[in-house]
């Protein structure tokens, strides 16, 4: 369907690069420019020297490089910030103080003759000067500017009938951050109010709530912000690396950075927590919150729907210029018609028929549905309907001009743009502005893939990604192809209190039938938004049922689908298979993955060079890429079966043509050897870091975890920064945290594990027998690694998260009456120093989007089977004080436990923190675990064999992970279980209930295979399908940690605790010679905790700058700064990756420098070359803490 609108007609931009395919009034549509001196920035200290900001010339041609987007004015201003002596003004704009200026390119829609209404308005508002540039439409302007006047006494009159004038007056009198939160349109504007005595400047941009008109940012070299609704007009006046697109629904200021203002409910579901305060501790979990209103209020009624649709419709219809409607032959934009034709013959009168448009190739199935539609409201004396033929072999050349107005290379959006342009072409000779059905699919379930989902939940979360991704998809080709021929499209679906309503509806509603489909019935693809407009409008027209019941086409199917194949053939010529081959070297960011991918990349670096990062491709290449589900309905060329469109209004022979794909052929796992094939061709993390370009045993590496250690496409890393290899030997590693990246040796170990054991295999039934030899060898390796008494059971698992699952599970086993009736308390200790997902673990919920063993989880889904809320009171206690005092939870536990007398308590010890911190007590299990069960949680594995020993004795859990400090890449943990309790537990059934046991619950975090033979009677309850590959992941990983706990094991105990105890103290002292920056706030054994200064001394860096820190130091940042020492380059090209940061207190965050069993292996080997390395490191977070105001500047 054809849908989407905007503002705009042709670009005198690109006049002298691509010729006009047909002559074109010179009309202009809404864009903006607006740039200004970034005087809140610590780093600023003088004007921009931007021309930009500077040279009239300049800023005039920035601006017409958008003139396409508005014929109707061009106009510029331009002024200083500041009115004071040291920042005096002229008279003419060019004062000597820090500078704005604005330049703007109008479509004028409303108030279309008053100059008053040109751009940028120069307001003097209650004696403040504002200055605005806006793009687009505000529905309520003239309701929104009388509840100012009348509810907050509102003095200044309106110079204009510009509905844009009104967010000046709103952000005057409400303030900007609520007065964008009260407009009711499609827009994105700058506004900037002059400083002036007392009163300080205001910088302020934001953007609609869903996306429709877009914006763009970025900074000159000197750090002056430029804002443009286009990227072309930002090309050569800013830093290409600094460039973002705002997200929807968020405002900027210089203060606050992004914010989001637009939180509807059903689009913002957040876990929280709600601190308590009781005495001098807080407690109480987490709350997340799941809409569902359907399942208290119920569904809305459909004649409210109805309503709610009709008037966005009327509000849509807002303009004093002649305008239409797209009638693609969709059931979409007929529907847009049905309603709005009613409201406009009653606006209009019957002799003033309505233009429409439509594309397609002749007899095309949007060209046969749209003309039945104009028939069954009316035909001619009614609507006036103007249809845009074209042939297939005119579509190639339109490519260049395509890119360079859609700033994208997204192959898939690219294609459904040409028919777009041409639609766009063809309705603005005639009109200004048209209505379209752009966003239904994503409100309803429209696309085909659908069919493929399993739950409503899943639906619900799959709708909600979608139309996330409006933005940067189906509104960004409406606006960028309207806007090119100076046409405003509005888009009444995705009206933000209509899309409200119908994301209230429950999900159930959407489900998509694959036998509907094939069968083109009830029950396929938007069946419920059919049902609802099945009946006669205002007028007593009906859509006709073969309008109303057509299959959803994508936007360059239903127009002809010859064209598609001609197409990619013609463009796939144009890219030889050297190119291809060279295409991750050219192209290392979003890599095209077909000749014609690479043919549009190729013409959008032309144009937007160090732009590519801008661009939000779809997940794996299309639409349903990203879905939770697998379908095969979408690929990256296409509609997978083009027979599922099964139009209604084909040709008689019913013959469709299949996309072609010889533009280049997806990288599949087909082609990998049979291992692959047999063993785990689905799996999401497999996917992605092949997607990323690492080979089948990496791959295999990062699977079977979650969503922490998945593979980032766009970056080559996980959530860590870190990547499934060893670092570079030029590079340092200081982690103390799951973010470990492999150390050689036990990549070289595992590598040789997957080789030697598991890449030949070739059936299902000899995986599943070679990981439970690989994992009982393995559990025996660990246990001879730690000297475990004998009698000591080991479980492997994924992480200390996961492993929080299994203690509650033991709780039932060894105190039955936990199966009946009594709740087990669950008291988790050191919160904000151990992993986030912890507490989350010990309520029975889910902690991340995937679990170990099955993958993402349904949409909606909370918490584990059988892990039934009421059953588990989960506390946590935090590690320390707001002032970052240690708090004592050995007696707050107490006091826990004495306030629930009747639960069975799981009482927790943490013996090193993220900053190494313990707690003063380790609790033991009592009656061995019959009366209470106590847990040490040892995961960074930094203690002694004799304080691990004496756990055990003391019948304690111990919860252990390879991933920290024995440097195994994340994520490799296990669970010791002591001999007394094991026996119990090889003595006792399966605990109830049942449903624990589930791949939704337990069995998708465990099998059979990593279990020791106390839980033999739990086995078969765990046995999960064959073919998970995720068993392998986690193998791997553990043959590497064993290979630096091995080779640990081979020096005393002693000798470690003496060489840590030094190490740890030089490290201290080489902060403290850099304590003009830096400070060692704690020591932990093999921790230096470390806090920065910040350069103006005036405290320390906060957590969320220490992220940024966290970041730069895993990066080469030496270009970031200029005038740098010899030294301060040296350090800062260095890459360090060190601990993650901690929020320890109220007034600072802390890194960490650690020891692990590598680094500690070196240091008994050769200490000064290791001290060395820990210079390296220091120096260089010095560097950054002095230099860290530039650094963020530099969006590095």
């Amino acid at each position: 369907m054809l849908r989407a609108i905007s503002l705009t007609r042709r670009s005198r931009i690109a006049a002298s690069l691509f010729p006009k395919s047909a002559p074109t009034a010179q009309r202009r549509t809404c864009g903006l420019l607006a740039a200004i001196d970034n005087i809140w920035s610590p780093s600023y200290t003088q004007p921009s020297a931007s021309l930009l900001l500077n040279d009239e010339y300049t800023l005039r041609s920035a601006t017409g490089t958008m003139i396409h987007r508005g014929p109707d004015g061009r106009h510029t201003a331009r002024g200083t910030l500041l009115d004071d002596p040291a920042h005096s003004n002229s008279g003419d704009g060019h004062g000597v103080g820090p500078k704005w200026v604005m330049g703007h390119q109008r479509l004028a829609i409303v108030d279309p003759d008053s100059h008053s209404a040109d751009m940028p308005f120069v307001l003097t508002l209650e004696g403040e000067r504002y200055r605005l540039a806006a793009n687009g439409e505000i529905y309520n302007h003239k309701l929104l500017y009388d509840e100012i006047v009348t509810k907050h006494g509102w003095k200044e009159e309106r110079i204009s009938g510009s509905d844009c004038e009104v967010i000046a007056h709103a952000c005057a009198a409400l303030g900007p951050q609520e007065a964008v939160k009260r407009l009711d349109g499609m827009f994105a504007f700058v506004l900037f109010k002059e400083g002036a005595g007392t009163t300080s400047p205001v910088a302020f941009a934001a953007r609609d709530p869903v996306g429709i008109k877009p914006l763009y940012y970025g900074e000159t070299e000197d750090g002056a912000m430029v804002f443009a609704s286009e990227l072309k007009a930002l090309v050569g006046h800013v830093v290409t690396s600094s460039v973002r697109q705002m997200p929807p629904g968020h405002y900027w200021t210089p203060e606050e950075g992004l914010v989001r203002y637009h939180r509807p409910e059903w689009n913002f579901n957040v876990s929280t927590f709600e601190w308590l305060i009781a005495a001098k501790y807080v407690f109480i979990g987490p709350s997340l919150e799941n809409y569902a209103p359907w399942e208290t209020k119920g569904n809305p009624t459909d004649e409210e729907i109805r309503t709610a649709f009709r008037a966005a419709v009327k509000k849509r219809m807002m303009a004093d210029v002649d305008y239409g409607f797209f009638l693609s032959g969709g059931v979409d934009s007929c529907i847009v018609a049905h309603a709005l034709m009613p409201m406009y013959r009653e606006e209009t009168g019957d002799d003033r028929p309505i233009p429409t448009f439509t594309v397609g190739m002749e007899d095309s199935p949007d060209m046969m549905a749209a003309k039945a539609m104009v028939d069954a409201l009316g035909g001619a004396r009614y609507i006036d309907h103007r249809p845009r033929i074209f042939t297939g072999e005119e579509v190639f050349d339109l490519i260049p001009k395509i890119i360079y107005h859609m700033e994208t290379y997204e192959a898939e959006l690219i294609r459904s743009a040409i028919p777009n342009w041409l639609l766009a072409e063809r309705a603005g000779t005639d009109v200004k502005m048209v209505l379209t059905g752009e966003g239904s699919d994503e409100l309803f379930a429209g696309y085909l893939y659908f069919m493929d989902a399993q739950t409503p939940r899943q639906i619900q979360n799959e709708l909600r990604r979608i139309y996330n991704m409006l933005g940067d998809i189906n509104l960004h080709r409406t606006d960028r192809m309207t806007m090119a021929h100076s046409l405003e499209a509005r888009v009444p679906f995705l009206d933000t209190k209509f899309t409200e309503l119908i994301m209230s509806v429950d999900p159930a509603k959407k489900i998509v039938n694959r036998d509907a489909v094939a069968t083109n019935s009830e029950g396929r693809e938007k069946t419920f938004l059919r049902k609802l407009f099945e009946g006669p409008n205002a007028n007593g027209h009906v859509i006709p049922h073969p309008v109303l019941w057509r299959a959803k086409a994508m936007q360059c199917e239903g127009v002809g689908e010859d064209w598609v194949s001609m197409l990619q053939k013609k463009v796939s010529a144009q890219v030889t298979d050297a190119e291809m081959s060279n295409a991750s070297a050219l192209y290392p960011l979003n890599t095209p993955h077909t000749k014609e991918e690479f043919y549009y990349r190729r013409i959008f670096e032309e144009h937007y060079a160090g732009m590519a990062h801008v661009v939000n491709p779809w997940v794996g290449g299309c639409r349903a890429g990203g879905a939770e589900w697998k379908s095969d309905a979408y690929t990256r060329e296409g509609l997978g079966n083009t027979n599922l469109l099964t139009h209604a209004f084909q040709q008689k022979s019913g013959r469709v043509a299949s996309f072609s794909t010889s533009a280049g052929q997806r990288r599949s796992f087909a082609s990998m050897p049979a291992f692959a094939d047999v063993y785990a061709s689905e799996d999401e993390a497999i996917q992605n870091a092949q997607e990323a370009g690492f080979n089948m045993f990496e791959s295999y590496l990062t699977s079977g975890s979650d969503d922490r250690s998945m593979i980032d496409t766009k970056t080559g890393t996980n959530k860590y920064h870190v990547k499934p290899q060893p670092i570079s030997e030029n590079d340092i590693f200081r982690g103390s945290c799951t973010c470990n990246a492999p150390t050689q040796s036990g990549y070289e170990a595992a590598m040789k594990l997957f080789d030697e054991k598991l890449s030949s295999l070739r059936s299902q039934d000899e995986v599943e027998d070679a990981l439970r030899e690989i994992f009982d060898q393995q559990r025996k390796r660990i246990a001879s690694s730690l000297q475990l008494p004998d009698g000591v059971e080991v479980v492997l698992c994924p992480s200390g998260s996961d492993a929080e699952y299994l203690p509650i599970a033991i709780a039932r086993a060894l105190q039955p009456k936990t199966q009946h009736g009594m709740k087990i308390l669950n008291v988790i200790t050191q919160m904000k120093e151990i992993g986030a997902g912890t507490n989350i673990a010990a309520n029975g919920s889910y902690f991340s989007s995937h679990a170990a063993l099955s993958g993402r989880l349904p949409g909606g889904v909370t918490r584990l089977n059988g892990f039934d809320e009421d059953s588990l009171i989960e506390v946590s206690i935090p590690a320390r004080e707001r002032c970052g005092t240690v708090l004592d939870a050995s007696s707050i536990s107490k006091d826990i436990t004495d306030k629930h007398p009747d639960a069975y308590p799981i009482l927790h010890g943490v013996f090193g923190g993220k900053t190494g911190l313990r707690d003063s007590v380790m609790p033991h299990s009592a009656d061995a675990g019959s009366t209470s069960l106590g847990v040490v949680d040892a995961c960074q594995g930094r203690f002694s064999l004799e304080e691990l020993h004496g756990w055990l004795e003391q019948d304690s859990i111990v919860l252990f992970t390879a991933s920290k400090f024995y440097q195994a890449p994340p994520f490799c943990g296990a669970v010791f279980i002591p001999k007394r309790i094991a026996e119990k537990l090889g003595n006792s059934p399966p605990p109830g209930p049942i449903e624990m046991y589930g791949r939704d619950s337990l069995g998708g975090f465990l099998s059979d295979k990593e279990l020791p033979s106390c839980f033999e009677s739990w086995m078969p309850l765990l046995r999960g399908p064959k073919g998970d590959a995720n068993n392998v992941g986690l193998a791997l990983r553990w043959e590497a940690g064993l290979d630096g706990m091995e080779k640990l094991a081979e020096t005393p105990s002693s000798t470690h605790v003496k060489a840590v105890k030094d190490w740890a103290a030089s490290v201290t002292q080489m902060v403290q010679d850099n304590s003009d920056q830096l400070d060692a706030w704690c020591v932990e054994r093999s921790i230096v905790s470390i806090r920065l200064k910040k350069s103006d001394g005036s405290g320390w860096l906060s957590m969320s700058e220490l992220r940024d820190v966290y970041r730069y130091m895993s990066k080469d940042v030496s270009d970031a700064i200029p005038q740098l020492s010899p030294d301060e380059k040296e350090a800062l090209s260095t890459c360090c990756f060190i601990g993650q940061p901690v929020d320890v207190a109220e007034s600072h965050a802390i890194l960490r420098i650690a020891l692990g069993s590598e680094s500690l292996a070196n240091y008994l080997e050769n200490p000064s070359s290791t001290l060395l390395e820990d210079e390296r490191a220091v120096r260089k977070l010095s560097a950054i803490a002095k230099h860290f105001s530039t650094l963020k500047q530099s969006n590095f």
